[in-house]
């Protein structure tokens, strides 16, 4: 079963960040009309960007960004020292007066807010409302971005999830559980229950729009919530390396693209769809290696050879593969037929570093050792990647991703990032 989740969370946050570029672009022509350069309104907007997903404005899209919160404090401060250093290295970031910086700093915290409300006016999630007693709050969360499907106690959530979810802990029913945590047991209650669910579990401490505006703000609850800092810092390494090496290696995968539609007729991209976190389904990208008919070459390979058929059944792979193309062997030797892949790291689909991305039929053999992979997102390399790939058996497959996930900090990301390289260029057990 491939599921279809509504993007609306990534779309709300996605149209905040347009409207705080055009906020600060108005701001720098209304009080700078003779500006020379558009790079201090870009570079403002950057820091700003990197500062509230760091402090943890970007940490729910349950609320809205920015406010009268000591998060967007430390957003302002963090955004002045940053663009201050840059001013001082980077002469076409131009001076920013006190009276831009005042400006600034009353949009964030009394305009920004309420352009949010009005986005999550009109981009809804379906939302369960969990709660004893704030049921006359839905109306209130109509305003907040949510359509709720339905309101329960927190005694019948675990029996509502139960029935309503797949083999997987998957639920089709909703995108988002809205817990009222107003009494503390019951976010404990919740945590205990969305451990065995593949859905993001938000805790709301306030049901007024004081409390939403201000404080105490909504947040992630149950198990791998993205809410520690060094998940943050994570998401921001994958942005940064990403768009620089994207730009490094244009002029590569421009040439690449035109050599595959040289070589065979069809697409330059092959899509695949595998499975993200949540057990979300994503389209993954590569480079084409195959040729258009490959389906049909394998099933007839298939069908005439039983020992390929079986190493297929065993690793989903075969070493020589007949309908992999002449430029596809070299793109796959080299792992570049993977590049692709950092547009899915882009759109927070993937991460640099992660667990092996796969598809809907393998969670079978992932179900019998571990699920906690769908915990985090997948990854472009991992620690499998760097292992043997190929030459690794299924289940070393299985207990490295799990490993990988129970063990994760951001040193290990680097380190993995490091020996990707030499892996790549020693070719082991890429075929």
């Amino acid at each position: 079963m491939n599921r279809n989740v509504p993007r609306s969370e990534e779309s709300v946050i996605l149209l905040e960040m347009l409207l705080l570029f055009l906020g600060v672009a108005i701001l720098r022509l209304l009080l700078a009309p003779v500006s020379r350069s558009l790079t201090s309104v870009f570079m403002l907007w950057v820091f700003l960007l990197a500062a509230s997903y760091v402090v943890g404005e970007f940490e729910t899209s349950v609320r809205i960004n920015f406010g009268l919160s000591l998060k967007t404090q430390a957003t302002f401060a963090l955004s002045y020292v940053a663009y201050s250093g840059a001013h001082v290295v980077w002469p076409w970031c131009e001076t920013l007066t006190v009276r831009f910086w005042l400006s600034l700093w009353l949009y964030l915290n009394f305009l920004a807010p309420f352009l949010g409300l009005l986005v999550r006016r009109f981009i809804r999630q379906r939302a369960l409302l969990v709660t004893d007693e704030r049921a006359d709050r839905v109306p209130l969360l109509k305003w907040w971005g949510f359509e709720c499907v339905e309101v329960i106690g927190v005694a019948g959530l675990a029996d509502w999830l139960r029935k309503k979810a797949d083999n997987y802990g998957r639920v089709e029913a909703c995108d988002v559980v809205v817990v009222d945590v107003t009494d503390y047991r019951t976010e404990y209650e919740a945590s205990a229950v969305a451990g065995d669910y593949f859905m993001n579990f938000v805790g709301v401490p306030s049901f007024t729009m004081s409390g939403y505006l201000i404080g105490p703000h909504p947040h992630h609850i149950g198990p791998y919530a993205p809410n520690v800092v060094a998940r943050r810092v994570k998401r921001l390494i994958d942005l940064v390396v990403t768009g620089v090496v994207i730009v490094l290696l244009s002029p590569l995968l421009l040439l690449v693209a035109v050599l595959i539609r040289l070589g065979s007729p069809g697409p330059v991209l092959y899509k695949h769809r595998r499975l993200g976190r949540n057990m979300r389904g994503f389209e993954l990208f590569k480079f084409r290696t195959m040729y258009q008919d490959a389906d049909k070459r394998l099933q007839r390979i298939l069908d005439s050879n039983p020992e390929l058929a079986r190493e297929f059944k065993e690793t989903f792979k075969l070493r020589n593969d007949p309908r992999v193309t002449r430029i596809g062997k070299f793109l796959r030797k080299f792992s570049i037929d993977e590049l692709p892949q950092l547009f899915n790291v882009i759109a927070d689909q993937m991460s640099l570093v992660g667990p092996r991305p796969i598809v809907e039929k393998e969670v079978e053999y992932y179900r019998d050792y571990s699920l906690l992979l769908f915990r985090v997102l997948p990854g472009a390399t991992g620690l499998w990647q760097v292992s043997g790939r190929s030459e690794t058996s299924y289940q070393q497959r299985v207990e490295l991703d799990t490993r990988y996930v129970r063990e994760w900090s951001l040193w290990w990301d680097l380190k993995i990032l490091f020996k990707t390289i030499p892996a790549v260029l020693a070719r082991r057990g890429a075929y």
